[in-house]
């Protein structure tokens, strides 16, 4: 019996006749064959699923040849093999997650990074160093739970009118804040810098709940509104506590708002529970509370308490969600008292597993889990689809308008000079992208665009195309419902299209000489005849740029410079001319934002 089973797994070329039933297609051809092409030569690769799911469906027919014949060893020795393979998918499953998931993948990602030739040096070590994992390895978490029945999952109807509803008739006493997100809560480019003004820099009180009251999550659950504004309060603290330009209040609640139209605007919704929709937007809402304003390699150079308490991994993360928690505790602070045990107990696994994903550095692991997973869509975990979701999310800002994206990469590009600068006091070298005087603006948005968001996007709107066709599949199937399935509207293309497209205009051209960066952004106006003259190759091309300064400023240029004013938060000031009429970067352009969010 055991000879059969191995020959089987190990051998393709398996006779039914042997068992009763019609014959194989003839074999491919052997490798020793002096006849075989190099291609007959190319083997599949054996840790992909997709694969082993084939090699089942194959021997899933050949039980059905083999019952046609009365031969009882037959159906043994089938069974045999078809438990072997199913349980080896799911161990190929584990250690191509476990193993190389967190090696392979990132080699693989490391590479794709660097055979890129117009990608500037400094960029690609921004990205290896942020989007990899290079050092250190990945939580191994534990398995959530599968698809759920199709009872849970059909629910499209139910919050078409809940999520798109307006309020028919304003209250007599409506803040403008409130009036503000019952008309453009839906609107992908809102504008959280305005309405966190409104909110008087107090965003999540009015926001959270009215979130929750679109999907009808505080009567399901019965929230209790007064440990709602409360637990929403130190939620903004804690994201003021260190004053971050960029991972304040207001990227949380924009983080928010985002997760809000991806699962509503797409229709993704319906596929969720309600516990698991709860347990989404608490994650988007928590998911940077208390973050330092440093990065996760950074808390581990220094050995920083926090890095001490979780053990170099995800160290921010970790420390978010508890945070997040540690808020529950406090005195008529929780506002989800009356969830019962078995729906606390998922939400909180839910947000632990989702907040960890936004560790950057397992960025490449998770886009390639889910590509594998879309092979067979239901396969796909609920939980890592929730946390692609979170996570795409989190670095979003490159899908809005150009003027908010700006206002983003000027905040993120402060934060990080800021890391710079306590690094430089430390006798440390510069992570990628904090220097202030050399880090190469443009070239990393280009780059985190088409290395990281496009990707990241394309894939989402892929899931969620995969998920939901599925689910009307099996409600047709069922006859819960009858509709044609459309796919998802993507409302972040153009928006990528247009940004990328700013950002490349800005970009140096090789053959020119480097421009000078600024010191805070900016370059005093009566320096730049006297660089001007210092330029021994000036640009061929001519027009109004020409007044830009073109070569490096002296060390005492940049000092007597430290002092001149910002335009956002302490950050440096972004180019506001119309980039259309710039043939070649301006100083601002070299030091005015940063790409995406920090690991």
């Amino acid at each position: 019996m055991g000879f059969c089973c191995s020959k089987l797994f190990y051998s393709r070329k398996v006779d039914c006749s042997l068992f009763g039933g019609p014959p194989l297609k003839p074999a491919p051809k052997c490798q020793n064959n002096e006849n075989e092409s190099p291609e007959d030569k190319i083997k599949p690769d054996p840790l992909d699923p997709k694969n082993i799911a084939d090699s089942i469906i194959r021997l899933e027919e050949l039980k059905k040849a083999s019952l046609s014949k009365t031969k009882h060893d037959s159906d043994e020795v089938l069974e045999q093999a078809l438990s072997i393979l199913r349980h080896t998918e799911s161990i190929i499953s584990s250690i191509r997650r476990a193993s190389v998931g967190m090696v392979s993948e990132d080699i693989e990602a490391q590479t794709m990074i660097s055979s890129v030739e117009d990608t500037p040096k400094a960029v690609k070590e921004w990205l290896a160093a942020t989007f990899t994992k290079q050092i250190f390895g990945r939580r191994q978490a534990v398995e959530p739970p599968k698809f759920r029945s199709i009872v849970q999952a059909v629910r499209a109807s139910m919050y078409v009118d809940k999520i798109t509803r307006k309020t028919s008739q304003a209250p007599v006493d409506v803040s403008p804040a409130t009036l503000m997100l019952q008309d453009q809560l839906n609107n992908w480019d809102i504008d959280v810098f305005k309405y966190d003004g409104l909110t008087g820099n107090k965003p999540f009180r009015g926001l959270f709940g009215e979130v929750l009251r679109r999907y009808g999550l505080v009567k399901r659950f019965k929230i209790n509104l007064h440990n709602l504004e409360n637990y929403c309060a130190l939620v903004e603290n804690g994201y003021n506590l260190h004053g971050n330009p960029y991972h304040n209040a207001i990227h949380g609640a924009d983080v928010l708002i985002t997760t809000h139209n991806l699962i509503s605007s797409t229709g993704f919704a319906s596929w969720m529970t309600d516990i698991e929709i709860l347990a989404l937007l608490f994650s988007a809402m928590i998911h940077d509370v208390e973050h330092t304003g440093t990065t996760n390699n950074f808390h581990i150079c220094t050995s920083s308490p926090l890095t001490i308490m979780y053990n170099d991994r995800s160290v921010l993360e970790n420390h978010h969600i508890s945070s997040a928690y540690r808020y529950l505790d406090q005195p008529d602070s929780n506002p989800f008292d009356k969830l019962s045990k078995d729906d606390f107990r998922e939400m909180r696994g839910i947000a632990v597993e989702a907040v960890l994903g936004t560790d950057m550095s397992a960025h490449f692991t998770q886009i390639k889990n889910m590509q594998n997973a879309l092979f067979n869509p239901s396969t796909v975990n609920r939980n890592t689809a929730m946390t692609l979701i979170l996570h795409c999310a989190d670095i979003s800002h490159p899908t809005k308008t150009w003027g908010l994206h700006k206002k983003w990469t000027d905040n993120l590009m402060e934060e990080f000079f800021c890391q710079g600068d306590k690094e430089t006091s430390l006798g440390l070298p510069n992570s990628p992208l904090c220097n202030r005087t050399e880090t190469l603006v443009p070239e990393s948005q280009v780059g985190f665009i088409d290395f990281i968001i496009v990707p990241s996007m394309n894939l989402l709107g892929d899931m969620f195309d995969a998920l939901l066709l599925l689910q009307n599949e099996e409600a047709n199937a069922t006859g819960t419902k009858s509709v044609n399935y459309k796919k998802v509207d993507r409302p972040w293309d153009n928006r990528l299209s247009e940004n990328r497209k700013r950002w490349k205009e800005l970009v140096t051209p090789k053959d020119e000489t480097p421009v000078t960066p600024a010191v805070n952004g900016r370059v005093k106006e009566e320096e730049t005849e006297s660089v001007k003259e210092k330029v021994s190759h000036p640009p061929t091309k001519k027009n109004s740029t020409t007044d830009q300064p073109s070569s490096r400023k002296s060390s005492s240029q940049r000092n007597s410079q430290t002092d001149a004013p910002s335009s956002l938060n302490g950050g440096p000031k972004i180019l506001e001319e119309d980039p259309k009429t710039v043939s070649s970067p301006t100083a601002t352009g070299q030091s005015a934002a940063v790409v995406g969010a920090c690991p």
